[in-house]
């Protein structure tokens, strides 16, 4: 008999607790994201910020994110892709060229001359998604875009013309772009756009080809005297991934509201963002005193036939490291 009382108290307690749990809130799922810029970086304040609202609301706060900005779960922008396949941060913003070598058929969307804005090249990534998707195979793709051109910011020298460019130390964003400026007599510098700045200011370098948002975003109105706008160059890429494991450990409801609220269209917010950032950079640039060129029909003419060569070494070696028909990707994407 005791036992039994026993058994019906300890019964009455497990119900009671069970009762208790079952009130208790669901606690929310918290999906670290991490980036490098400044936490008033268009691509936080257009992207990352509006995809944390937008997923605490479609989940009536099952699911929120926390932005970590400033490399605040790592310094460096060149770990980011680390950091995301090994769950240091759930979700990251990224630059695909930062990686070349996981990013080769990736990379051949910064062929210059393919694109006239970063809209055209995100649908394009987007529209021919198959054909590189196997780069992101240790992620999950939540997000892959593209900004504008590049624009040349020289401290000293206007560039006109390809021969402005001898000899001169440019820091450039990717290495498709490295080839370009070293066939335009250039001398390419590689380096992580946060440390732009100091290095135009200390004479490190000369000159740095960057997409026109990265004016206002690294003050690079205060560096440089002349802005050459329209040389043939590269769009540069980006995306935001999400760990394997973060991802698995969603429910399957709320998976799919996240997809609904990235993809092409995500990408296509992140292209849009870059494109009003360009045009405020270039109207601060011309506000601070900054020279704006536009270099002319022959000059253009001249640069595209002194980089052809490079540009077909570049695609024929990166198809030779990815191991597939680099040029037929290129056509794809909207080459000539």
């Amino acid at each position: 008999m005791k036992i039994q009382g026993l058994w019906t108290k300890l019964s009455a307690v497990m119900a009671c607790a069970a009762v208790a749990l079952a009130m208790q809130p669901v606690m929310a799922d918290e999906l670290k994201i991490a980036h490098f810029m400044p936490s008033m970086h268009p691509m936080d304040r257009g992207v990352m910020t509006p995809l944390a609202e937008e997923m605490a609301e479609a989940t009536n706060g099952e699911v929120t994110m926390r932005i970590y900005p400033s490399g605040e779960l790592g310094k460096g922008p060149v770990q980011q892709y680390k950091r995301v396949v090994t769950g240091v941060a759930d979700i990251v913003f990224g630059i695909p060229e930062y990686t070349p070598a996981q990013f080769t058929k990736t990379g051949l969307v910064h062929i210059p001359g393919l694109f006239a804005n970063g809209t055209d090249a995100t649908n394009a990534l987007w529209d021919n998604i198959g054909l590189i998707e196997d780069e992101f195979a240790k992620a999950k793709l939540l997000g892959l875009w593209a900004n504008n051109p590049s624009v040349l910011i020289t401290r000293e020298t206007p560039v006109r013309t390809v021969a402005d460019m001898k000899g001169m130390k440019i820091r450039t964003p990717n290495p498709v772009m490295a080839a370009l400026v070293e066939g335009w007599g250039g001398i390419p510098v590689s380096m992580p756009v946060p440390d732009v700045y100091n290095a135009m200011n200390t004479g490190v370098i000369d000159a740095v080809m960057i997409g026109p948002s990265g004016i206002r975003s690294y003050k690079l109105n205060e560096t440089g005297k002349f802005v050459t706008t329209n040389i043939p160059s590269a769009v540069d890429s980006f995306y935001l991934l999400m760990n394997k494991s973060s991802w698995d450990g969603l429910s399957e409801e709320n998976k799919e509201k996240l997809t609904g609220l990235t993809g092409r269209g995500l990408s296509l917010r992140g292209a849009k963002a870059f494109f009003e950032a360009g045009q405020a950079g270039l109207k601060l640039a011309s506000d601070s005193g900054l020279e704006l060129i536009e270099i002319t029909p022959e000059a253009e003419a001249e640069f595209r036939e002194k980089m052809a060569p490079s540009l077909a070494k570049v695609i024929d070696e990166k198809g030779k490291q990815s191991g597939s028909d680099a040029h037929a990707i290129v056509k794809a994407l909207g080459g000539r």
